[in-house]
């Protein structure tokens, strides 16, 4: 029995892929409509990557084990009553806040020593911190979509679920990363 069949893959895959790379490019967009923003405090820079990369791992985890489970059978596509999906969700959650606490924490640590003042340097970790758990809620939601919706469509999750996160991932991130800031006031 073939589980996996190349052409499946390469036909579920490519158009999933193609409509990432516009969807990343509007990250980048972003990023240049505020660079004014970024210019006065560069440190922004620094933030992108690791809010981008964690929220996208954190994301793509859930993900992997959201369509294993579709595909084993011990998760339905539906939201009520799923306990493998809360559980999921839940250490999810837990590991976002773990990470994006520490995260602010460093970023905290490298603007006061880079000797921006104690009360800008916290409003920075805040900011850092606030998207970080804000881009983890909204990259729930759209993992457990497009798994839920892709499944129940035929396609192979697989082929579509990290994609789809990653590429979401980079422009809600830039997205809560730039929103926190004017909201915190940094």
């Amino acid at each position: 029995m073939v589980v996996y069949g190349i052409k499946r893959i390469i036909l579920e895959s490519y158009p999933i892929l193609m409509a990432c790379i516009l969807i990343a490019l509007a990250a980048g967009y972003m990023l240049n409509s505020s660079i004014a923003e970024i210019a006065e405090l560069p440190l922004i820079l620094a933030m992108i990557p690791p809010i981008n990369g964690m929220g996208g791992n954190i994301g793509s985890i859930l993900g992997a084990r959201l369509t294993s489970a579709l595909h084993l059978g011990t998760l339905e596509p539906r939201l009520r009553g799923q306990r493998v999906l809360r559980m999921n969700v839940s250490a999810s959650a837990l590991m976002s806040f773990a990470i994006f606490s520490l995260f602010s924490v460093l970023f905290f640590a490298i603007a006061y020593l880079s000797g921006i003042p104690v009360a800008r340097s916290l409003s920075l970790a805040l900011a850092f911190f606030i998207a970080g758990m804000t881009l983890s809620a909204a990259l729930m939601f759209v993992t457990i979509a497009s798994a839920f919706v892709s499944f129940k469509g035929g396609l192979d999750p697989d082929n579509v679920v990290i994609p789809i996160v990653t590429a979401i991932g980079d422009v809600l991130g830039v997205t809560c990363l730039l929103i926190a800031i004017k909201i915190v006031g940094v």
